[in-house]
């Protein structure tokens, strides 16, 4: 019992200091693309964009790797639950709403910039020769999983593993 308490004092204080460094890290990377000279690169939406997109895609990650193991080891039903993952598609839907939010942000600062190099970048992206990739990135991480609305979808087991796949 003390070495449980011991291990659950340690497991409180390394989450505690890696909320931080995750947190810290996702920001500092995206000021590095941010203050770049590059069309569609220098924006300060980045920091919380990273973030959110780290969380969506680590979600729908644990999400596919929970649903394997409960799969794999049916003993595990009773440690990993649907209300588990129901709570965990939530996240993923609110992640997923704030990684749309930020696509949006950035054709919207690309457009009001009034920088023409600018709004070429993100015109291209959306209808250029690689149309197609930006709106399968945009279908899978905004619109697919928007299903979880839905109780029963966040509580079906395969639309759960669907939607975690196209989100990964």
């Amino acid at each position: 019992n003390r070495n449980w308490q011991h291990y659950e004092s340690l497991y409180l204080i390394l989450a505690g200091l890696s909320t931080p460094l995750v947190l810290s890290v996702h920001s500092i990377v995206s000021f590095d693309f941010a203050i770049s000279g590059l069309p569609g690169w220098h924006t300060t939406i980045f920091p919380p964009y990273f973030v959110a997109g780290a969380i969506f895609s680590g979600f729908a990650m644990v999400v596919t790797l929970m649903i394997l193991i409960r799969i794999g080891m049916p003993q595990m039903k009773d440690y990993v639950t649907i209300n588990h993952l129901e709570v965990m598609n939530k996240i993923i839907m609110a992640t997923g709403l704030m990684v749309g939010y930020a696509y949006a942000s950035e054709f919207f600062i690309a457009w009001y910039s009034g920088v023409e190099y600018e709004k070429y970048a993100f015109i291209n992206r959306a209808f250029g020769p690689y149309w197609w990739s930006y709106w399968i990135m945009a279908g899978c991480n905004v619109i697919i999983p928007q299903i979880f609305w839905f109780r029963n979808m966040r509580r079906s087991i395969p639309v759960m593993f669907v939607v975690s796949i196209f989100v990964n």
